[in-house]
């Protein structure tokens, strides 16, 4: 279940997603909650005919338990299932919760996280525990050379740089790096940069000229895996996905957290990584390609940091956090007490 159309005339993503893997999708009239008023009230009551509607879908589908991923689009569905005693799951996938998890929070069965940091902004009586972001399988088990064959690349002994700024692309972070594509082919670097869709002609034009064997521009790529196995070093936003694939894969990374994200939550997500060492920081204020090439050339200078930056970022992997969502699952559903 996920959210519909609501009077923002926003679409879920979720319902392409989910038919395109097979799935049966049901849509519930969900939506953010403004702060102005009185748009604040009709909000609430496309809310409160979401979990109205999620009831009547709940009461016939008859679910042994219910989770959550976080964001307005479930929480109808969630307050549904609490409401009919149904055992429910929250999965806060970042540092700082949302408006519909802090709601949440003290109502579900159970809280997963994916970072241990999240804590101390979830009441003190939640049932707390700290699964991680699960991660596809063929990301923690590809390796170089199967990378090497999925881009065709013949020349191993050359250092890899990974630009993406998550799936919708990032305007800023795409002009910083097209600005020192020169710079950085130069210094002999591999670039692999995915874009965005709506970035990727842009990136395109700011590469004309340039000799382009070893520049990799793309909009999108669905075999992320062998982006992050080629990598020996990223450029990426702070989102909570990426962060748990840099950890499994150990991969350092120069995080450059997006300002306008709910609650400033990427650069919580971020800090988490620097505070361990598993990652360096910019500002989006801070960022340009000047600033850029700077970090990138001493980090790919210093193998010793980078090799740091791998371990700890490794040590903040969950390699079992699929297993670990499953067994909380499980043991609401078994009435296990987490007390």
């Amino acid at each position: 279940m996920g959210g519909k159309k609501g009077h923002n005339g926003a679409f879920a993503k979720e319902q392409t997603l989910a038919l395109a893997a097979g799935l049966d999708y049901c849509g519930v009239a969900a939506a953010g909650l403004s702060r102005r008023f009185p748009r604040i009230i009709l909000d609430i009551l496309v809310n409160l005919s979401g979990v109205y509607e999620a009831k009547k879908i709940l009461s016939h589908f008859a679910p042994q338990a219910v989770i959550g991923t976080g964001g307005y689009a479930m929480a109808p569905s969630l307050r549904a299932a609490v409401s009919l005693h149904i055992p429910t799951l929250l999965h806060e996938q970042n540092v700082y919760p949302g408006w519909a998890n802090r709601y949440l929070a003290g109502k579900v069965d159970v809280i997963c996280l994916s970072f241990a940091a999240a804590r101390p902004f979830f009441p003190a009586r939640a049932h707390l525990i700290v699964s991680g972001m699960p991660v596809r399988q063929e990301i923690m088990n590809t390796g170089r050379q199967e990378a090497y064959e999925f881009f065709g690349i013949k020349e191993k002994n050359m250092p890899t740089l990974l630009v993406t700024g998550g799936s919708q692309g990032a305007k800023r972070l795409n002009e910083a790096v097209c600005g020192c594509y020169a710079q950085l082919l130069s210094a002999g670097l591999r670039i692999i940069h995915l874009t965005g869709e709506a970035h990727y002609n842009n990136c395109l034009n700011a590469a004309a000229g340039l000799k382009q064997e070893n520049l990799y521009i793309l909009p999108y790529l669905e075999e992320m895996q062998y982006a992050l196995a080629l990598a020996d070093l990223a450029v990426a936003r702070a989102g909570a996905s990426f962060l748990a694939e840099a950890a499994i894969t150990g991969l350092p990374t120069i995080l450059i957290p997006y300002p306008y994200a709910a609650n400033d939550h990427q650069t919580l997500n971020a800090k988490s990584f620097v505070e361990k060492k598993a990652a360096r920081m910019l500002s989006d204020a801070q960022l340009s390609a000047d600033s850029l090439v700077i970090q990138i050339i001493e980090l790919l200078d210093n193998v010793e940091e980078r090799q740091m930056m791998s371990e700890a970022a490794l040590s903040l992997a969950k390699p079992n956090a699929i297993e670990s969502l499953i067994d909380a699952v499980y043991g609401q559903i078994r009435g296990y007490n987490y007390e």
